[in-house]
């Protein structure tokens, strides 16, 4: 007959919180950071952008020393091509010199390919060849994009279309013309092919919790999921493509991020 014995039922949920523990903190150790950009406007001919990267969307705040390099410089992306920001004064801005049409821009970020492994003295930029007691390595990738109207003009046909990042969040329709308590479909893009299956979370500028977010979904065959942004605001929408990586001997796997921030206005309007 079965006979309840509270010793091994402590035991037992001690072993299971210490491995739930374990699995969080490898799955979310490297990226748990977000990574975004900020659109700060253009004035007296010169436009500027920051690079958002921590817990405490939309505010920039600088780059730990030894991440910074990870960062590539800010690119606005022009009819003709992408233009590079400068990197002035604080390491998270951006700016050039530069006059810009009535019409939609996109600014895109790039976070470098960087291997990080996971082991008995926490979380370290090698991979396992550099450190062969790791229990968790992967190289992680993250793209951000955000788009910004000039003169108040919402162009469709430059902000819906990839734009070649190696993941990214491409909007179906202007984020715009996207209304509170509405519809907007965007679709995940991942090495220039529909992303299925992608776990996709969306929040918005002052939403009280951080640790979890405004919307969770998930990718369709397609690569496209709804987003339904509940209130006005900046937003940001993040994806996140995980599979095995091609070479073991260096990493489990290859973790992808994007991020796409914009503005919802109020419904109605």
């Amino acid at each position: 007959m079965f006979q309840f014995n509270r010793k091994k039922l402590i035991c037992g949920l001690a072993v299971i919180c210490v491995f739930v523990v374990f699995l969080i903190s490898t799955v979310s150790g490297a990226l748990a950071h977000d990574f975004w950009v900020n659109a700060v406007g253009q004035e007296d001919g010169i436009f500027r952008a920051d690079i958002g990267y921590g817990h405490d969307f939309p505010k920039a705040e600088t780059i730990a020393a030894d991440r910074a390099h990870i960062f590539a410089p800010l690119r606005l992306v022009m009819p003709d091509g992408a233009v590079i920001l400068d990197q002035v004064g604080e390491n998270f801005a951006y700016q050039k010199k530069i006059e810009l049409q009535k019409g939609s821009y996109a600014v895109i970020g790039d976070y470098r390919p960087t291997f990080w492994s996971n082991g008995p003295q926490g979380w370290a930029q090698k991979d396992r060849t550099q450190r062969p007691d790791a229990t968790y390595v992967e190289e992680a990738i993250m793209c951000a994009k955000t788009i910004f109207n000039v003169q108040g003009a919402a162009d469709a046909g430059a902000i819906t279309k990839p734009i070649g990042q190696r993941i990214e969040i491409v909007p179906m329709t202007h984020p715009d013309m996207a209304k509170a308590e509405e519809k907007l479909l965007v679709k995940v893009w991942c090495d220039g092919q529909p992303a299925r299956a992608v776990q996709v979370e969306a929040t918005f500028d002052g939403f009280p919790d951080k640790k979890n977010k405004a919307f969770k979904g998930e990718t369709d065959a397609e690569g496209v999921v709804a987003i339904f942004p509940l209130t006005p605001g900046y937003w940001l929408v993040k994806a996140k493509h995980a599979y095995d990586h091609p070479d073991k001997e260096r990493a489990d796997e290859v973790v992808l991020v994007a991020t796409l921030t914009f503005q919802v206005q109020e419904s109605g309007k």
